[in-house]
């Protein structure tokens, strides 16, 4: 470990990638595409809740269609694992839009405090 590196048991990791989930929920972020960007990884992958199946051109897509004061991403039960030293699996129900998904989230620590997402899955709730 270099020099201001601390290791972190599963409860730290798990909120270190829980503060990064949070933060690429807010409209803030997602309208930025640098900021969310930073938080999703190159070989990113998702199932979207609407059937569709997507890359990091997700980036784009949600930073051009994010109104910054606009209605943000409700999160219900939000919940974690660590999987392993450095990768944890998120879970929660986003609200948004008048719509419900359940939704996975596979984040890796590629640095000290440093989270991106490389898979995710929306399930709608019906």
């Amino acid at each position: 470990m270099g020099e201001g590196d601390v290791a972190l048991g599963a409860d730290g990791q798990v909120a270190e990638a829980v503060a990064a989930e949070l933060e690429s929920l807010s409209n803030a972020c997602r309208a930025d595409a640098s900021r969310l960007g930073r938080l999703i990884a190159p070989d990113f992958h998702e199932f979207g809740s609407s059937g569709g199946e997507f890359g990091r051109e997700v980036v784009d897509r949600v930073a051009a269609e994010t109104d910054p004061g606009g209605e943000s991403v409700g999160v219900r039960n939000l919940r974690g694992w660590l999987i392993a030293d450095g990768v944890v699996m998120l879970k929660y129900t986003s609200e948004f839009g008048g719509r419900r998904s359940n939704r996975t989230s596979l984040w890796r620590r590629v640095g000290p405090g440093h989270w991106q997402m490389f898979h995710h899955q929306g399930t709608p709730v019906t």
